[in-house]
Order: C-alpha cells, then structure tokens, then sequence
C-alpha cells in the first residue's frame, strides 16, 4: 500500500514540475527579458567563445546564438560551424549554411570560404533554402534591433 502511495505522490510532484514548467515557458516576458543591447552582445559573444574553448558545446551555441541574433557576424560563423559539426546543437548542414550565409553577407571572409567547401553537401535547391532562410534570420534580427531601439526610447 506505501509503494502504491509513493507512485502517486510521485506521479503528482512530476505533474506539477511539468505544469511549473510550462508555466514558465508561456508566461509573458516582463520589461527585463529583452534581447542584449550592443555592450550584452558582445559579452555573449565572449561567453561563447569561452565555451568553445573549453568544449563546453551546449553553452557555446547558446551564447553564440544570443550573439548571433543580435547581428555579430563572427558568433553567426562560429553557430554555423557548430551546426555544421553537430556541436552542441543538432547537425545540420542547412542551418549551418544559413548562419555562414548570414555571416558571410555581412562581410565575414572566413564564412564565405567555408560556404565554398560545404556547399557540395547539399543539393542546389536546399542550398538555396538554407539562404532563404537566412534571410529569414536576416529579417528577425534586424526587427529585434528596431524593437529594442524603440524600447530604449
């Protein structure tokens, strides 16, 4: 009878843990969870490059990815070398082509020579998607900066 009683309470702290969870997740964002200001991007950037020193993955793609969505081109090369490997983040060749096309059309020379090299991993038309998709990135990052500039207002 106990054992059948710890499974429930368990089975209910598990439940609770998940609603806490989601909760958490679909709340609103208040007024401090904004995207990183100029001086914030380039500590990302720092934190990220620290992480990947240490091969600490996880936390260098995180970092990275922060910097990245605030326009730096050198975290968007290292996020799509992260993609490209399957460091940290799941592999993938289009989403690291992405994040070296969005690197490389900001003037990053070391994305554009690995886009050379990679390109003959995908097919012509998911090559083309991947830098529709940047694209896209290109889109939302530049938003995020005028939301932010407007929230600074």
């Amino acid at each position: 009878m106990k054992k059948n009683q710890l499974a429930v309470a368990n089975g209910n702290d598990l439940e609770q843990q998940l609603l806490n969870v989601l909760e958490f997740v679909t709340a609103t964002p208040d007024s401090e969870n904004r995207w990183p200001t100029d001086t914030d991007s380039k500590a990302a950037y720092k934190k990220g490059l620290y992480y990947l020193k240490n091969k600490q993955y996880p936390l260098a793609a995180k970092w990275l990815r922060l910097a990245a969505m605030s326009g730096d081109n050198k975290a968007q090369f290292y996020l799509g070398m992260l993609f490209i490997k399957g460091q940290g983040v799941p592999k993938s060749v289009f989403h690291g082509i992405a994040w070296l096309s969005l690197a490389q059309s900001q003037g990053n020379q070391a994305a554009a020579g690995t886009l050379e090299q990679v390109r003959a991993h995908l097919t012509a038309k998911r090559f083309i998607d991947a830098q529709c998709y940047a694209a896209t990135l290109y889109e939302q990052i530049h938003q995020m900066m005028h939301f932010n500039q407007d929230a600074d207002k």
